[in-house]
Parts: C-alpha cells; structure tokens; sequence
C-alpha cells in the first residue's frame, strides 16, 4: 500500500486542489504531508490484519457493549474520537491475543484508554488518574493511582510497548485535511451546496465510529476501509461521481477495489438502521443509541 502510494506520487505529481482548498498544506508546514500517509500504510498492519484478526476469541459476543463503555468514558474525558479509537484497538490486541478473566474487562479497557490518552493526547488533556479511576467507579473497587499503574504496565507489556496504533479515522481525517469535494461534484444533480464539505465529514466520522463498533471491520486495513468510508460518505450525501481520478490520487485505491469492503460498510449501515441507506439522510439522525450500562449488568 505504501509503496503504491509512493508510485501515484512519483507519476502524478502534487495532489489535485479540492473546491475551495486555498493555499498549500505542504507550503505552510514546510513538508510533504503526503509523507504522513505513507507512514500510516507502513504502520497500520501492526495493530489491524489478517495476523491479528481474532473473530472467534472469547469476548467477541460482548465487544460491541465494552466499545460503546469505552466510547461513553472517552466522552466524558473530553478525549478525541481517535484516541477513543486507538485505545479500542489496544483493547483489542491485548483480549485477542489473551484470554482475559471477565471480572477485569473494565479495568483492562481503562488501562488501554488511560494509555492511549497518554500517547495520543497533549498532557494538558490526558484525564488524571484519580478521576478516571472515579469516574469508571474502579476507585470504589479500592484501585487506586498506584496500583492501577500495574494494569498499565501489563497493558504495555502485552503490546510489547508498540503503541502507535492507527484507526480508519486517523485516515479519514488525512484525506478530509486535503479534500475530498471538487468543483466537478454535483450534489442530487445541481450544484454544491457550501455545506456540503461540512456533511461529507460528519458522514465519515459516523462511519468510523459505526464500523469501530464492529469487529468484522479489523480484517480489512485501515487505509482500505478509510477508503471505503469516503466513498459510502459520498454516496450517502448522492455526490456524483461517486470516486474519481483526485481521489484515486488521494486515497490510492481505485473505485473497483473499495467494492467489496464499501458493500459491507453500506450493508452494516443499512442493518443497524433500516430505511436509512436508501435516501440521504442528517447523519444527526442516525446517532448509534446502544449505550446500556454493561458493567454494572454484569
């Protein structure tokens, strides 16, 4: 994937400037930003393959309600939807690779989000431990700053201390930063609407968390499936055409080989929300709702 995206640079050139994209990312920066997604397609099969594809481990059933808990304390903690995202993937790693006692599902996904928070978040915004310990009530459990610090550790050895994980959403949010709407687009036939670029990202950012929720989505790389999701984004919105030559550039991925994960993430969608994938819709009006209390069920 790296090396292809190495290739369309060298033969294409610069990347194609989007409808209303002033000025250049790369001129203000002083890189080639384009760099930053070659390094993510080099580093993204550490975390998310065919290797590390668990479907049968023995948390799988309830993944989906520890995902929405993670999502729930990541809100609470003012923390971005991609360390949200990272944290999940850490999560993943360490339940696919071990069998963990359900009695410490809660406290192993906290270790992952304090870690993650900590990798991915400016200090001023990485939730203490003390609130978070409140917060998960694993204070009331009797855990507190320092012994918590030994599920950390754990986390981190089981990963052998690599945790630069990269979600879908980090992907999505390269090809947002460089646009993904052109002057050719039409929206329902007629001419874009100016917020159009506002809607394509909701949709994308909806898709990543929609997908993050289900674990079939790890079998496909994370550059593939972000791919994917800027194409059902687009669709959604009834963009025409639905891929083009810029984006092929962008994204390195013709629109006949996003066909087959694009149909899963448009079949996932259409499933968790009836009626929904057959017109365009607010992505507001979609919101996932699944947010039972599973930890304090169990």
């Amino acid at each position: 994937m790296a090396k292809r995206q190495r290739e369309l640079r060298n033969e294409h050139g610069c990347l194609p400037r989007p409808n209303r994209v002033e000025g250049s990312i790369d001129d203000e920066l002083g890189i080639d930003v384009e760099d930053l997604l070659i390094d993510m397609k080099e580093r993204e099969t550490e975390y998310v393959s065919h290797t590390n594809f668990r479907p049968n481990a023995s948390y799988i059933p309830y993944r989906r309600y520890l995902v929405d808990w993670m999502s729930d304390v990541g809100k609470e903690c003012n923390l971005h939807d991609s360390t949200i995202h990272v944290s999940i993937l850490l999560l993943d790693k360490v339940f696919g690779w071990r069998d963990v006692q359900r009695s410490r599902w809660q406290l192993f996904a906290t270790a992952c989000i304090s870690v993650a928070s900590k990798f991915e978040e400016a200090k001023e915004y990485c939730p203490p431990v003390r609130d978070l310990l409140v917060l998960t009530k694993l204070s009331h459990a009797g855990y507190t700053p320092l012994s918590f610090q030994d599920y950390e550790i754990e986390v981190l050895q089981c990963l052998e201390w690599k945790i630069r994980a990269i979600p879908p959403i980090r992907v999505v949010g390269y090809f947002l930063s460089r646009g993904v709407i052109f002057e050719t687009d039409t929206w329902k036939g007629r001419t874009l609407l100016k917020t159009i670029p506002d809607y394509i990202k909701k949709y994308a950012e909806f898709f990543c968390n929609l997908t993050m929720q289900e674990y079939a989505f790890q079998q496909y790389r994370p550059s593939h499936l972000a791919a994917a999701i800027l194409l059902a984004s687009r669709v959604a919105l009834q963009i025409e055409p639905k891929w083009r030559p810029e984006l092929v550039r962008l994204a390195g991925f013709e629109e006949f080989e996003l066909f087959r994960v694009y149909h899963h993430v448009w079949s996932y969608y259409e499933e968790q929300f009836p009626g929904h994938g057959t017109r365009s819709t607010s992505p507001r009006s979609v919101a996932p709702e699944m947010h039972s209390n599973f930890f304090d069920e169990t």
